[in-house]
């Protein structure tokens, strides 16, 4: 079994299970470059099920889930190889790649991350409507993004915000939160 594979068994177990039974070897496995990417897909896949949408967020019943990333091409590979042939409440998922000058259109769930932190900030902050942010750092207020990463000792961990979750029309899971490395809001 190849390292990728081995990982992403051991951060997306299989079956039901708490959500800190979820994350958790994500949480206490020291993460290497080869292998934060990896993490962070397996993090955003698993974001979307601990996320309430607003009714009618979907057009139709066919439409994809959009997962939109700008600024890590190796997170986007990740999630490409994750998500294929699953779905997200009854959605296909689509993870489309977002570059300087694209139109964001429909997304769901957005990471805007990679080593242009300043540019990713303003992509993130320009999502409209009911978007899951995500970012590689925490900006407080409404305009920050809902989810954020962050190396702690080593370890991809998240942090929350509750007052820009709550601006997009959005609700977290209290399970997502028990787990959350910060919750700003409560």
């Amino acid at each position: 079994m190849n390292r990728r594979r081995a990982c992403l068994l051991l951060v997306l177990p299989l079956g039901a299970g708490t959500v800190a039974g979820e994350f958790a070897p994500a949480l206490g496995q020291p993460v290497g470059l080869a292998r934060e990417a990896a993490v962070k897909a397996a993090f955003l896949y698993k974001f979307c099920s601990f996320v309430e949408y607003p009714a009618g967020v979907f057009r139709a019943p066919a439409d994809p889930f959009v997962i939109a990333v700008y600024g890590d091409d190796g997170v986007a590979s990740e999630l490409e190889q994750i998500t294929s042939g699953r779905t997200i409440d009854g959605h296909a998922i689509k993870v489309r790649r977002i570059y300087d000058g694209d139109i964001l259109g429909t997304v769901h769930l957005l990471y805007a991350g990679g080593p242009r932190l300043g540019r990713a900030r303003e992509i993130a902050a320009a999502a409209r409507g009911p978007v899951l942010t995500v970012t590689d750092s925490p900006a407080a207020g409404s305009t920050g993004p809902v989810l954020y990463f962050s190396l702690e000792d080593g370890r991809v961990r998240f942090g929350a915000s509750l007052t820009a979750a709550a601006a997009r029309n959005l609700r977290l899971s209290s399970r997502l939160l028990t787990v959350a490395l910060q919750v700003e809001g409560r």
